[in-house]
């Protein structure tokens, strides 16, 4: 028997036996790892139904407010002509709008990318007699967008077009061309006073502020009323001779609203 178990031994060699101790060691790196997950898992069932990450953070806002002054004036000019067919309403619609066109360009200098053609469509008119539907005429439709720069010529172009036979106004609207660089402008203002803020709070509640981990911004930009004449309004023979009208143009805010959240250390 002693030699039988001498030979079970010699047999089992130094490969069984490293074998042997790769398989503990794996045991117990499985086995830290399990409990560590368990731990873990322990740890997360505190804050079911909660956002671990809110609790180590603090979030402070912020406003940015700048007035400017509106630097363009937005028109929109219509036409509405009719005519016994599509060629005869379409020529005198044209006719009329190029020489409104042209007038604007020549005489008030306003450049051709500030010129856009908002619309033009062309639509048959119908009579019913007894039951029937019958094409009677063509109505043309165009509007034209006006992007004017010297708001002393607002009224002068509002006359003019009028006078060569433009029969819809609408606007002016004031407004800011280049709107982007006030947004920069109350940004930076809206975060100044947030992080004064935050300062503040971490003084007053005994916490340090580490690095920001979230930031959300909104805002919004209020155009000043135009004050003249009334939207979308057809003129009439009597309208179409009245002087050019005064304009003010106001002034616009622009808004801008940051949200910061800090870590707390």
């Amino acid at each position: 028997m002693e030699q039988q178990d001498s030979m079970c031994c010699h047999h089992r060699g130094p490969g069984k036996v490293i074998l042997m101790v790769i398989m503990g060691l794996v045991l117990i790196v499985l086995g830290t790892y399990l409990f560590n997950l368990s731990r873990n898992a322990m740890r997360a069932y505190d804050y079911i139904g909660k956002t671990p990450d809110i609790q180590d953070r603090v979030t402070v806002t912020g406003e940015g407010k700048i007035t400017a002054a509106p630097d363009v004036a937005i028109l929109n000019i219509g036409l509405i002509t009719e005519g016994l067919t599509v060629n005869a309403a379409q020529k005198q619609n044209n006719d009329k709008m190029n020489n409104v066109i042209k007038a604007i360009k020549e005489q008030f200098k306003v450049e051709a990318k500030d010129l856009k053609t908002q619309n033009y469509s062309v639509s048959p008119k119908y009579n019913w007699n007894e039951g029937r539907q019958t094409i009677i005429g063509y109505t043309v439709n165009q509007n034209l967008q006006i992007k004017v720069r010297n708001f002393d010529q607002v009224g002068d172009i509002i006359a003019k077009a009028t006078e060569l036979g433009v029969n819809q106004v609408s606007g002016p609207d004031f407004m800011i061309d280049d709107i982007e660089k006030f947004r920069v402008q109350a940004r930076e203002e809206a975060i100044a006073q947030a992080k004064d803020k935050a300062k503040v709070l971490a003084d007053q509640v005994g916490i340090k502020l580490g690095r920001i981990v979230n930031f959300s911004e909104g805002g919004s930009d209020y155009y000043p009323m135009p004050m003249y004449g009334a939207r979308d309004m057809a003129l009439s023979a009597e309208a179409k001779t009245v002087t050019a009208p005064a304009i003010e143009s106001g002034s616009q805010e622009v808004i801008v609203n940051v949200s910061i959240s800090y870590e707390i250390k």
